[in-house]
C-alpha cells in the first residue's frame, strides 16, 4: 500500500515538474500567435464568463468576420428598440468573431458609454438615483470594453484616443488624470508619425492643465510645445497665459505679451474666448483682471 502510495506522488510528481517546464513555452508560443493575429487574444476572467455559452462561434474559421459584419447590421434593430442588453451581448459576439478589427471595440464601446448611459440618464421610469447608477454603469461598461479592445489591439491609436474622449466630456463627471494617464500611455507605448504625436502631446497639455496636482508639468510640456511655431494655437497660448499666472506654478522666465499673442489686439481676443468658455476645470486665476487691464488699456489707446 505504501509502494503504491510512493508511486503515486512520484508520477504526480514528474507530470508537474513536466507541466511547469512546458509553461513558459506555451505561454511564449500563445502569445506570438496572437502578436501574429492567428489566435486571438487572452481575456479576462469578467469577460470569459459572459463569452463562455458562445464559444461554437469560434468554429466558424475564416468565416467569423463576415459573421462579426451580420451581427453588426442586427444592432441596428436593438439600438432603435434601446434594447441595452441585447446591444451588448450582440458586440460580445461581435467581437469574439472579429476581435482585430478595432471598429468593433470602439462603436461597442460608444453604445454602452454613450447611447446606453445617456438614455439610462434620462429614463423618467426610473428613480433619480437609479438612473445615476444605471448610467454610471453603463459608462463604466464602455470604459471596460474599450480596456479589452486596447489589449487586444495595443497599436491602435483610434482606440486609445477613444478613451481619452470618453473622460473629456462635459456629459459626464471629466477625469483628466485618466485622460492624462491614457495619452501618456499612447505615448510610451505607440510608435506614432511626428504630426500626431504632436497631436497627442497638445491633448496632453490640455488635460493636465486641468489635473490641480500636475501644472507644473502642464507648464513646462506647453513650454516645450510652444517651441514649435506650428503648436501655437489659441488654445495652448491661452493656457500658457494662465498658467503662468497660476499660484501652484514656478515661472523662472515668463513669456511675454508679445511672445506669446503678438499684440495686446490679439491677446484681448482670444482671452476673452478663453473666459467665456465655461469649464470649472481650467485655470482661471487672473484671468478676469488681466481681461480688465487689456481692455482699459485698449479703450485708453482709442
Amino acid at each position: 500500500m505504501n509502494q503504491t502510495l510512493f508511486k503515486s506522488v512520484v508520477v504526480f510528481g514528474v507530470l508537474a515538474l513536466f507541466g511547469a517546464l512546458r509553461m513558459p513555452f506555451e505561454q511564449s508560443l500563445s502569445k506570438e500567435l496572437q502578436d501574429r493575429q492567428v489566435l486571438s487574444p487572452a481575456f479576462d476572467m469578467e469577460a470569459r464568463a459572459s463569452l463562455s455559452q458562445k464559444g461554437f462561434i469560434a468554429s466558424f474559421g475564416s468565416l467569423r468576420p463576415t459573421l462579426a459584419a451580420l451581427y453588426a447590421l442586427r444592432t441596428s434593430g436593438e439600438l432603435s428598440r434601446s434594447d441595452w442588453s441585447g446591444l451588448e451581448d450582440s458586440f460580445e459576439s461581435i467581437v469574439l468573431l472579429d476581435p482585430y478589427n478595432a471598429y468593433y471595440w470602439d462603436l461597442g464601446s460608444w453604445h454602452m458609454a454613450y447611447n446606453a448611459a445617456s438614455a439610462s440618464r434620462e429614463n423618467r421610469d426610473l428613480a433619480p438615483l437609479k438612473r445615476m447608477k444605471l448610467a454610471e454603469e453603463y459608462t463604466r461598461k464602455g470604459e471596460n470594453f474599450l480596456d479589452r479592445g486596447i489589449r487586444a489591439n495595443p497599436e491602435s491609436y483610434e482606440l486609445r484616443m477613444a478613451k481619452a474622449r470618453m473622460w473629456s466630456r462635459p456629459t459626464v463627471e471629466p477625469d483628466y488624470e485618466k485622460v492624462a494617464e491614457t495619452l501618456e500611455q499612447t505615448l510610451s507605448e505607440i510608435d506614432l508619425p511626428e504630426t500626431r504625436r504632436e497631436s497627442v502631446l497638445r491633448n496632453l497639455f490640455y488635460a493636465l492643465l486641468r489635473v490641480p496636482e500636475r501644472v507644473d508639468e502642464a507648464y513646462e510640456l506647453g513650454r516645450e510645445l510652444f517651441k514649435n511655431p506650428q503648436n501655437r494655437v489659441p488654445s495652448l497660448l491661452n493656457g500658457l497665459c494662465a498658467l503662468q499666472m497660476h499660484p501652484r506654478v514656478e515661472v523662472v522666465d515668463p513669456l511675454s505679451f508679445e511672445d506669446l499673442y503678438g499684440d495686446r489686439e490679439t491677446a484681448l481676443a482670444l482671452l476673452k474666448n478663453y473666459y467665456a468658455v465655461e469649464d470649472p476645470y481650467k485655470p482661471m486665476y487672473g484671468v478676469k483682471e488681466l481681461l480688465e487691464r487689456l481692455e482699459y488699456l485698449a479703450n485708453s489707446n482709442q
